[in-house]
């Protein structure tokens, strides 16, 4: 056998993560005795990690020594330094002790790395804790100890929280000019009130003005960057509110100010007014260019809906034309016609369907949802929509009305529930296991697990529920597989490779079973947004310009569009599935996304980063809230439903396994 990679067993050679994965796979049990010293579990740890003996569960190393049990034995506090450093001495993660001259002077003489791990700046919109890590500012002061010693929650904490946290500077006239509270080295127009991570003290901190990215604007006060989309659009989100003044002049951009529409008579100052209220004896707009002049002229020009007198001479003469609510003044300046609605306001009209009427328009909502009392936003019948998400080893269920939270499915601790999806036929959730290179299924109505498939290694799993199918990816390979759902592991691979060749590093995996089509994300050196039938063939490019990791993707089916997180770029991004109309919005709280979902008007997605689970409106990228915080990371993640995509195709495979005796991939 290959010493590295395999073991010895009575009936030949098995793989070594098989050892001791609680499946018996030699005819004499030998590869289960794990009680024994032959049971050795090989290393499965990355770089800066340590793995706790006789197991697959890996720690950093900055949790050694850190007075807290994090292998099941205690192993990691076992033998560490208890006497503090000597004067002139710094405290290594690990209690050993150094010179203090000898932190970062760019060599690891620690051994854990933290004397060189402190010295390197925190990303924008971090900041550092005692014991070296990089925590969210966002997370001071949030009732949780999100750094190991609890320096992110000091007890000036309080005192933030009374001063509300943002305010301007006073400008009480100090030395040389600066305003009372702020830091003397610069000359700031703005404080804002924070906790110092290292002393705990409260203080008022002067921000300088800062540079945005190309896509966010300034605001005013200086301290903030806001998106570019997020101006003059009716919503204060610069704490001074400055994104939204001037909006009435296009936010003091260049070009004209924004047209009255075909029923509205423009005053002068740049509002409009209803025409019927133009020459009504009654001063309406502000400069009272709605009266007098030739208001006293009877209208008596061909209009095809209403006439009104006009206080003004040419260019719009002493009478004119206007149009009802929902149509626009045609050219000969007579005529009306229809504005449609649904195309002119895209995604801004209605949630899901958009029926243009004349004169007006009107949404609906696919089958399972129905119309909400606003007539725009479509919501899903039936039971309580839930989030399924894999944190460490188990599975939770989070309900999307009610906040309800439950844990569905726990394995082993010593296992990390990777890349998940929910079998909606038969109510099975599927997961990569990477400590055993295997995937396994739980019932959730009877509680049986198995083992789908092993001998794998996928950083994502997709559940072909209506062809029976389930699908991964293999990016150190380079491929797209596949295996039948009800396939049960006999010590023999059956699975098949559905792409192979020229695919760089496929990652995410998104399937479509009505319409028997997929799509993937490539990470390689040329990322790119691909889509394909299910079994392979008509491969295209859906998007190769403007990505760099798109780590995550989610299907929209009533709105016909894919979402996607990028990594790299810090992004959320949509399309539709035809690959048109692209819109990105780049969001700073975008760090380490690993998988994404799409419910109603929500995009939701696991951060590795924040070990949280987030969302945010799938429109604007706004509204921003932290559904689930745990002590672990969030990987896999679902919202189960089939969805509702318009009639195109069928899935071949979902009747009768499509006449095949063994493995169907649909081809529409």
């Amino acid at each position: 056998c290959a010493a590295s990679r395999q073991a010895a067993c009575s009936a030949g050679c098995i793989p070594v993560p098989w050892l001791c994965d609680g499946e018996q796979q030699c005819p004499d049990g030998a590869d289960e005795q794990c009680g024994c010293e032959c049971c050795s579990v090989p290393s499965v740890c990355g770089a800066k990690k340590v793995q706790c003996p006789g197991t697959h569960h890996c720690i950093p190393y900055w949790e050694l020594c850190d007075r807290h049990q994090d292998c099941e034995d205690g192993w990691d506090e076992e033998g560490c330094p208890q006497q503090p450093c000597l004067p002139g001495q710094w405290q290594c993660r690990n209690r050993v002790c150094i010179m203090a001259e000898w932190k970062c002077n760019g060599i690891d003489d620690c051994g854990d790395s933290s004397d060189e791990d402190v010295c390197a700046p925190c990303p924008q919109g971090m900041v550092r804790c005692d014991e070296g890590k990089c925590i969210l500012e966002s997370l001071m002061c949030n009732d949780e100890d999100d750094c190991l010693d609890g320096t992110d929650e000091p007890s000036t904490c309080g005192e933030l929280r009374a001063v509300a946290g943002h305010r301007p500077c006073g400008w009480d006239r100090g030395v040389m000019g600066q305003p009372r509270n702020c830091l003397p080295a610069y000359s700031c127009q703005v404080c804002s009130a924070h906790v110092d991570i290292r002393s705990g003290d409260l203080y008022w901190l002067a921000f300088p003005h800062l540079a945005c990215p190309r896509t966010h604007v300034l605001c005013r006060d200086g301290t903030e960057c806001v998106a570019q989309e997020y101006t003059c659009d009716g919503e204060k989100d610069c704490a001074d509110g400055s994104d939204e003044d001037g909006c009435a002049q296009l936010c003091d951009t260049p070009g004209p100010p924004t047209p009255c529409q075909s029923h509205e008579y423009p005053c002068g100052l740049g509002a409009c007014l209803n025409a019927s209220l133009v020459c009504d004896g009654q001063q309406d707009c502000v400069d009272g260019s709605d009266e007098g002049g030739n208001c006293s002229l009877p209208c008596q020009r061909s209009c095809t809906h209403l006439c009104y007198p006009s206080p003004q001479g040419p260019p719009l003469s002493p009478q004119r034309c206007w149009c009802d609510p929902g149509y626009q003044l045609a050219e000969d300046g007579l005529s009306c016609r229809d504005i449609n609605e649904c195309t002119e306001w895209g995604e801004g009209a209605c949630s899901q369907m958009c029926l243009n009427a004349p004169g007006s328009y009107s949404c609906g909502c696919l089958p399972g949802y129905l119309l909400e009392p606003d007539g725009h936003v479509c919501k899903l019948t039936g039971p309580e929509p839930v989030l399924l998400v894999a944190v460490q080893s188990e599975v939770l269920s989070y309900g999307l009305r009610s906040g309800r939270e439950e844990v569905l499915l726990a394995t082993d601790k010593d296992r990390v529930v990777f890349s998940l999806d929910y079998d909606l036929v038969e109510r099975k959730v599927f997961w990569m296991d990477l400590a055993t290179e295997s995937i396994r299924w739980q019932d959730l109505n009877s509680g049986k697990k198995g083992t789908l498939v092993k001998g794998v290694r996928s950083d994502c799993i997709a559940v072909d529920w209506l062809g029976r199918n389930l699908y991964w990816t293999d990016g150190a390979a380079g491929q797209v597989l596949a295996t039948r759902l009800g396939a049960a592991w006999r010590g023999i691979p059956e699975y098949t490779v559905v792409m192979d060749g020229d695919l760089d590093r496929p990652h995410s995996l998104v399937l479509q079973p009505l319409a028997g089509l997929m799509y993937w994300s490539e990470v390689g050196n040329h990322p790119r947004l691909m889509e394909a039938t299910m079994d392979g063939s008509r491969r295209h490019v859906l998007l190769a310009q403007g990505l760099g990791w798109l780590t995550a993707l989610a299907l929209d089916l009533p709105t016909w569009r894919i979402f996607w997180l990028d990594e790299k770029l810090g992004s959320v991004g949509s399309a539709r599935l035809d690959g048109t109309s692209v819109k990105v919005l780049q969001l700073g709280w975008v760090q380490s996304p690993f998988a994404a979902a799409v419910c109603e008007g929500q995009l939701y997605w696991s951060e590795r980063k924040a070990w949280s689970v987030q969302q945010v409106d799938k429109a604007s990228g706004k509204n921003r809230t932290v559904l689930l915080k745990r002590h672990g990371q969030p990987h896999g993640l679902q919202v189960p439903t089939r969805g509702s995509p318009k009639p195109c195709c069928i899935n071949g495979c979902a009747k009768n396994n499509g006449g095949c005796a063994q493995l169907c991939l649909p081809n529409p």
